[in-house]
């Protein structure tokens, strides 16, 4: 059976803000302004980087059922406690010393979200101000804990509509008086905003729509959607939502007090399926600057106009003072998707630089004077299929970038693919599902000899599907330096006062750079994948750094030859370093489960078993995969008889909820769940080992 799987989906979303360390007050205003993941005081440095070990492990995290989920979260240091959480959105309170564990707070999140959400049941971090730690769960609520205790103060529910599939997986932030979140669901039919609550109360201060809602359900809710509903089509699929989610990046600057919020795809991604007229599609994949009091807007910057490729702008900004053209500048800087490095006027909104960072084909260039990229005609796959340089993925996802201000060199964590992109001639609405609207591949892995893909590759740059680290210049838009290529889906930067860069990758290892030319300094093994941004802290003038490590997320469902999960334990882990450390630990092999034979009183006829197959594809498939499958959800040709037992129950009574795995009595009859399990237990043949490398390669882009 051939699986498809619209790979990327929605890579879900960014990092906490960069966490300053130390005793004294790192919380609020005060860490909040550290949007770099820069560390300003550095112990460590290229002369002693080598005898950098395990000052302390945490891998206490909870974890249900028997998928591993993956860290994204990078940890806040605040008065010699750190701050972090794991996956279902459970906060741990430790000795950022000793790594003792204090307090933890469990949400008790209701795990039928994890059907919900694109990308897993992460999340990315709390924020700390004020002796109160704010967390931002899975099933869409707020809430804030006392820091000592780890006692929840108050609890909001952020969602508007319950019957859609709006989740959380991205870190509050403190914007003055308010804590501002948005959500995630920009793939499953969801109207997105960003919402702010009294920090000390949790009460709703302000919402700002992203994007028109349907005109027939009432008026709009404030000013600026009516000025974003003419760029829209009246005839637009308002049913669809719309999408515009703000499901990560969130920063805040307290000298304009001004919080600035990135803004997501479409719903569905293609505007020909989602606003057939055209338009821009206001505030779809932009900076948007908003007061932090009032929720009013101060400027808006659309880095991708009518994006039908999936481009969010939700990828961490930085702030920094500069020089640009002569002159002094407050400015922010973002490197979202589409593969083009902003610099804008912070203040102001002023684009002052926009350069490509990877192989972009989508658009010629960005138009300085109308601020507008200039679009080119390889984009337009309202047709026929098209070869687009980013993927979907985008050249820079949620793993943040670092920005060094001695060095003066960003460094981004890219990913270099391009994608083929299909327009899907229909696409209905269907609760807690995908309606993306389009279907993607990876080129990399299609057959270059196939007249297809021939023709799809003409004249265009030869496709890769790598990931490699890039200094980038943001004064004269060059780069630097590039890394050697690592792993696919590697995790996001952190960088230090003494010239370091540091970066963990899928394939398990924490690398070392020499910020001004690359030169590789260290490579450590920790045989887990990494994803989160390291950090940096000290205490009794002790540097440490900490580094989350756990592979999942949006490839949760294919571990790739190559990656540390694929041949490794993947359970959840928190390194914390320090010179004259103790050796790691490396993750110890990963069990090799035999396929299981079915009952046979649970196989079923030709027709049931196609049935089944159609079935498993539209509802399954994207997290469990099929036989040859290697990830981190249960292998469905794995089955016990006694779960083989208890299918029924499972699929359609929930039975499994708590541990991530939703009923489906919403979409799936009992017949349904029968021809489903006849097709999962029809027997397969196991794979040569070369087979199912090559077919995981293949099916877990596509």
């Amino acid at each position: 059976m051939t699986m498809v799987r619209n790979m990327i989906l929605a890579l879900a979303a960014a990092l906490p803000l960069a966490a300053c360390g130390g005793g004294s007050d790192a919380g609020g205003s005060a860490w909040m302004r550290e949007t770099a993941y820069y560390y300003s005081a550095s112990e460590v440095d290229a002369s002693n980087v080598a005898d950098l070990g395990v000052a302390w492990e945490f891998d206490g995290m909870v974890v249900r059922g028997r998928t591993n989920r993956g860290l994204e979260a990078t940890p806040v240091v605040v008065d010699g406690v750190m701050y972090t959480t794991g996956p279902w959105s459970v906060v741990y309170a430790l000795d950022a010393k000793t790594g003792k564990q204090l307090w933890t707070y469990d949400p008790e999140t209701d795990g039928q979200f994890a059907r919900r959400t694109c990308c897993d049941a992460v999340n990315r971090g709390v924020a700390v101000d004020d002796g109160v730690v704010y967390v931002a769960t899975l099933d869409g609520y707020l809430a804030g804990v006392d820091a000592k205790t780890g006692k929840e103060l108050w609890k909001t529910d952020t969602i508007t509509d319950r019957t859609r599939s709006y989740a959380i997986t991205g870190a509050p932030r403190v914007a003055g008086r308010n804590v501002v979140i948005g959500n995630g669901g920009g793939e499953m039919g969801v109207r997105g905003y960003a919402s702010a609550f009294d920090k000390k109360t949790g009460k709703l201060a302000w919402r700002f729509y992203i994007v028109p809602g349907d005109p027939a359900a009432g008026p709009d809710e404030h000013p600026e959607v009516t000025e974003a509903r003419k760029t829209w089509d009246p005839k637009s699929r308002w049913d669809l939502g719309g999408g515009g989610t703000a499901w990560d990046s969130i920063v805040y600057d307290p000298d304009t007090n001004i919080v600035y919020v990135g803004t997501g795809n479409g719903s569905p991604h293609p505007i020909w399926l989602r606003s057939p007229a055209g338009g821009d599609n206001l505030y779809l994949s932009s900076i948007l600057a908003l007061d932090a009091d009032s929720g009013r807007k101060k400027w808006h910057y659309q880095t991708t106009p009518s994006d039908s490729w999936d481009y969010t702008a939700t990828q961490n900004m930085i702030f920094a003072d500069m020089e640009i053209g002569g002159k002094p500048r407050k400015v922010i800087m973002q490197a979202p998707k589409n593969g083009f490095f902003y610099v804008l006027d912070r203040v102001t909104g002023e684009l002052l630089s926009a350069e490509k960072y990877t192989t972009v084909t989508w658009a010629d260039r960005v138009d300085l004077k109308t601020g507008r990229p200039v679009i080119s005609a390889q984009s337009d796959f309202s047709k026929e299929t098209k070869l687009v340089w980013p993927s979907e993925a985008g050249g820079h996802n949620w793993p943040p970038m670092a920005y060094n201000a001695k060095t003066g060199l960003v460094y981004i964590p890219v990913l270099e693919a391009p994608m083929t992109f299909t327009l899907n001639a229909e696409q209905a609405y269907r609760p807690y599902s995908v309606v993306q609207g389009s279907s993607t591949g990876l080129a990399a892995f299609g057959d270059p000899n196939d007249p297809a893909m021939a023709k799809l590759l003409k004249g265009q740059p030869k496709p890769k599907f790598e990931q490699v680290l890039k200094a980038w210049d943001p004064v004269t838009g060059k780069i630097v330096w590039t890394s050697k290529v690592m792993p696919f889906w590697s995790g996001g930067v952190m960088t230090t006062s003494s010239g370091l860069v540091i970066q963990g990758s899928a394939d398990g290892f924490l690398t070392v750079y020499d910020g001004k030319d690359g030169k590789v300094l260290r490579r450590i093994n920790i045989g887990t994948g990494i994803m989160a941004a390291p950090m940096a802290y000290e205490i009794d003038g002790t540097q440490y750094i900490a580094v989350p490590a756990g592979f999942g997320g949006a490839f949760n469902s294919y571990y790739l030859p190559g990656w540390a999960a694929k041949t490794r334990e993947n359970n959840p882990r928190l390194i914390v370093f320090k010179l004259g450390g103790e050796p790691v630990r490396l993750a110890g092999p990963r069990p090799k489960l035999p396929l299981m034979v079915a009952p046979a009183k649970y196989r079923g006829s030709p027709a049931q078993v196609a049935r089944g197959a159609a079935l498993y594809g539209a509802n399954c498939g994207r997290c469990h995969g099929d036989h040859t499958e290697s990830g981190s959800y249960p292998n469905l040709w794995k089955m016990a008889p006694e779960t083989h037992d208890a299918f029924e129950n499972i699929v359609l009574g929930g039975a499994f909820s708590y541990a991530g795995m939703a009923s489906f009595k919403d979409v799936l009859s009992p017949a349904d769940a029968r021809d489903l399990h006849a097709f999962l237990a029809d027997p397969v043949a196991p794979p040569a080992p070369q087979e199912e490398a090559a077919a995981a390669e293949r099916r877990s882009l596509h």
